[in-house]
């Protein structure tokens, strides 16, 4: 079965590293590199924590990436150790710096996920934009050749999962209510 899954990475990198055009490798490493330590999503939360109406959901978003960190880039990228495509069968087409740490689960498609999920719950006028770019957000990753498909699915499951108890716990963190 593991076998199986990892073939079908491989072919669906293989496909889009066909797909690659000029105007498109742009695109997609602006909006990967907007992901990089959650810069597009600090930049969304830290004008809501500035207006007393939304600072509950601006802290819970930052929360909400913070367990995500813990969780996906300290704890199971680690346990995992799976190594990235761009370090075996795509590095002549690696777009960006290649990475440190290791591929699974994706942490930029986690804290997208992670924030979608508070955004969804707590602030739902602006779901469906951040929603879109946080899609963006985990396709530029397997654009750009450095996760797999099965690590950015494993980065949305892990990052709503952050999001619910980001949600959860936040009202019960007195400097987030005060």
């Amino acid at each position: 079965m593991l076998e199986r899954i990892k073939a079908w990475d491989n072919r669906v990198l293989t496909k889009l590293s066909a797909k690659h055009t000029k105007k498109l490798d742009k695109l997609m490493v602006i909006i990967t590199t907007s992901g990089n330590n959650g810069y597009i999503w600090f930049a969304l939360s830290i004008p809501l924590i500035l207006i007393s109406r939304y600072r509950l959901v601006g802290y819970t978003m930052i929360l909400s990436m913070l367990i995500g960190g813990l969780a996906g880039e300290v704890t199971i990228k680690h346990i995992v150790g799976r190594i990235r495509p761009c370090s075996r069968e795509f590095e002549k087409d690696l777009l960006i710096k290649h990475p440190a740490h290791y591929s699974f689960p994706s942490g930029h498609t986690t804290a997208s996920f992670a924030v979608t999920t508070v955004v969804f719950i707590m602030m739902p006028v602006i779901f469906l934009p951040v929603l879109f770019y946080a899609c963006l957000m985990g396709f530029s990753r397997m654009y750009v050749l450095v996760h797999y498909p099965t690590d950015v699915i494993a980065g949305v499951f892990l990052g709503i999962l952050c999001g619910i108890v980001a949600v959860t716990v936040s009202p019960y963190i007195p400097f987030f209510t005060a």
